[in-house]
């Protein structure tokens, strides 16, 4: 399938300074979250996300009480390289969320998830986020673009003392689990998606490749 759009992503890694709507896109493609929400046709019949419905992604199901949600992963979840998807690879992305400032750190913050002591490692298919106070956002929080699971071994061996987060790598690199993989980008031109016939975070979509032109003339996408 080939889809053209006026602008492409300036960055894959959605928590990085700057990235703009069109990353937010390729980052939403290639990244699980521990959630996601559901779907409601509007007047004409095409689907839209309902914040009023929290599904299932990375997380088979979840425990939520007053002082602490715990999340159980999905079973045999890998990310594109192959590597098993565990609670410490979402404790590494949330703690990132939280301390590398900016658009993240304020989006996390909006259901109260703020510090890195409030995500708790279970063991490697359980999850448990503290609560700091009660509040009714933090599980759709959670669905939101913002709080990707990364792969945090390969991330952490691009990292380093300078940049603890490998925030320059994944400018350009992804280290995701979710329904595409990038196969090729290059910036200002295209991306290539490839399905990723190993998730197992939802339907496998129909769509096995997808080229995304970037076309900045009206007349010639036309």
């Amino acid at each position: 399938m080939l889809t053209v759009s006026e602008s492409g992503p300036n960055n894959l890694d959605i928590m990085g300074i700057g990235t703009n709507r069109p990353g937010y896109e390729a980052s939403w493609n290639t990244y699980d979250r521990l959630v996601t929400f559901g779907a409601k046709p509007d007047a004409n019949g095409v689907d839209h996300y309902d914040y009023t419905k929290i599904e299932p992604e990375l997380a088979e199901s979840w425990d939520l009480r007053d002082a602490s949600v715990t999340f159980k992963l999905r079973g045999g979840a890998k990310f594109h390289d192959g590597t098993p998807v565990t609670a410490a690879d979402v404790k590494w992305s949330f703690d990132r969320a939280v301390t590398v400032g900016g658009f993240p750190t304020f989006q996390m913050a909006a259901g109260s998830l703020q510090k890195p002591e409030q995500f708790v490692v279970v063991d490697d298919d359980t999850f448990r986020i503290d609560s700091l106070r009660k509040d009714k956002l933090t599980l759709p929080d959670l669905g939101v673009p913002v709080p990707v699971i990364i792969n945090s071994s390969l991330a952490k061996s691009h990292a380093s003392d300078k940049d603890p987060w490998a925030m320059e790598w994944l400018k350009t690199n992804k280290a995701g689990g979710g329904a595409f993989r990038i196969e090729k980008w290059t910036p200002g031109q295209e991306v290539t998606y490839q399905r990723y016939d190993d998730w197992r975070s939802g339907p496998l979509p129909k769509l096995q490749r997808v080229i995304w032109r970037v076309v900045p003339s009206p007349s010639n996408r036309r």
